[in-house]
């Protein structure tokens, strides 16, 4: 009997086909902990994270018509590579503390899974123990999941560890895999291509063969931080000067000052780019805009998708003060509330109108004066923590796109809370930021 499972992903899921993530979960280990013990741990923690979604455990296949498939066989495990380093052959965890985690000290050759040659699996783990600690590199291919979905296996994978290590009951986990909203429907689309591109101001048809995607600029990334306290004062000087929305979260404020930022340093390196359209790009995840509740706040898959504020000329984003930043803040919220599961059921019907050698293209340019931001502040220190004797300290990802910034994990620590933000841009770009007096009013530097 063939014990073959395959589990079919979304149409939406088929969109990050080509691309991973990759990331860091650093921990500062105690002196006397017991390594051996500490590792079993986690190798428990991974084989019950995988029974709960033993999905994670399969490769990804694409059959007939275009359809994407996780298979899994009798025995399908994610693989985890341990590699132990000298003090000759790595940063210990106190000089990486030193500076602030810098996540260009961290080698993805050295310290992340090895890509596959032959396979494609999910996702796959390394263990790698430094002088005075543990980093657990992780990738996952982007196909069978969002943040939300990452944070869920990552989560399961470390609270089993320390159940595990504490003699406690393992936890529990059933996800919803009802990929049903974030499919084509077999009926087709009812309103026409024209009408579906209006309502996705952002994304276009194309012909494939015109697709030329432009090689990124060298980039430099940095970390930054912004405290509630200097967020309030912010929400507090924009509430005046707010336009179509009642309030705005941390989440605009800290948005609009890196928006606003990052235009000006553009700006000054070409400045005949004034009157140049600004967009700013965020993924908005549909599980919390879905008053219908035709998916859950346990679906696991990809269930965002991209919206933009703006778009504005540069000029007019960068020119007065609190104001503009305001005026950011205000679209960016705009943004948000512009999208729901309808967006969902837009973006698969323009898919499910696509001609063969036709598709879809975005508008955002981040070549030019537009900019990604992301948002993983929903995990946290207590998600990933794996027992007494480690504790989390830091979550890094090596260098993404140019032109992007990411709220990292929340890792705050009693009192107020603190926001830490990636920002990887052009190198000249980034240099230009780290002396902008307005963006160094609100955020320090971390590394």
């Amino acid at each position: 009997m063939d014990d073959t499972v395959k589990y079919e992903l979304s149409d939406i899921d088929k969109m990050g086909m080509r691309k991973s993530v990759k990331l860091f979960v650093i921990y500062e280990l105690q002196p006397a902990i017991d390594l051996d013990d500490l590792i079993s741990s986690i190798m428990e923690g991974v084989r019950n994270a995988t029974r709960q979604l033993p999905f994670i455990a399969g490769d990804l296949q694409i059959h007939d018509h275009g359809k994407v498939y996780i298979v899994t066989h009798p025995g399908s495990q994610v693989e985890v590579n341990i590699r132990r380093f000298e003090p000759t052959e790595h940063k210990s965890l106190s000089a990486l503390a030193s500076d602030g985690f810098n996540p260009n000290h961290l080698d993805p050759i050295m310290m992340l899974p090895e890509e596959p040659t032959s396979n494609n699996p999910v996702c796959a783990l390394q263990l790698s123990l430094i002088e005075g600690g543990l980093v657990l590199g992780f990738s996952m291919n982007h196909a069978v999941g969002d943040w939300f979905s990452i944070d869920t296996f990552l989560s399961l994978v470390c609270q089993s560890s320390k159940a595990h290590q504490e003699g406690l009951e393992m936890p529990t986990y059933m996800p919803d895999l009802n990929r049903t909203p974030y499919n084509t429907s077999a009926s087709g689309p009812t309103i026409s291509k024209t009408e579906l591109q209006e309502k996705l101001p952002m994304f276009y048809i194309m012909d494939m063969s015109s697709f030329k995607p432009k090689p990124p600029p060298a980039s430099k990334s940095g970390i930054y931080k912004i405290s509630e306290t200097s967020i309030q004062k912010l929400k507090a000087k924009c509430g005046p000067f707010l336009n179509g929305v009642d309030y705005i979260t941390s989440y605009d404020c800290i948005s609009a000052i890196i928006w606003t930022a990052v235009t000006r340093a553009r700006l000054h390196l070409l400045p005949e780019k004034a009157t140049s359209l600004s967009r700013f790009i965020h993924p908005i995840d549909v599980r919390t805009r879905d008053p219908d509740n035709k998916t859950s706040d346990r679906y696991f898959g990809n269930a965002v998708i991209a919206t933009q504020a703006g778009p504005l000329t540069a000029e007019a984003l960068v020119s007065d003060g609190v104001r503009g930043l305001a005026a950011a803040a205000s679209l960016i919220r705009q943004s948000i509330y512009s999208v729901d599961m309808f967006s969902i059921g837009y973006m698969t019907s323009l898919m499910g109108s696509l001609s063969p050698g036709e598709i879809i293209g975005s508008r955002a340019d981040f070549a030019d004066m537009d900019i990604l931001m992301t948002s993983w502040y929903s995990g946290t220190a207590e998600k990933y923590d794996i027992g007494s004797a480690a504790s989390p300290v830091a979550v890094r990802l090596p260098p993404p796109m140019a032109r992007a910034a990411m709220i990292l994990p929340n890792f705050s620590r009693g009192g107020r809370r603190v926001f830490e933000v990636l920002v990887e841009l052009a190198v000249e770009d980034h240099d230009l930021l780290r002396k902008d007096a307005e963006f160094l009013e609100y955020f320090d530097v971390v590394a």
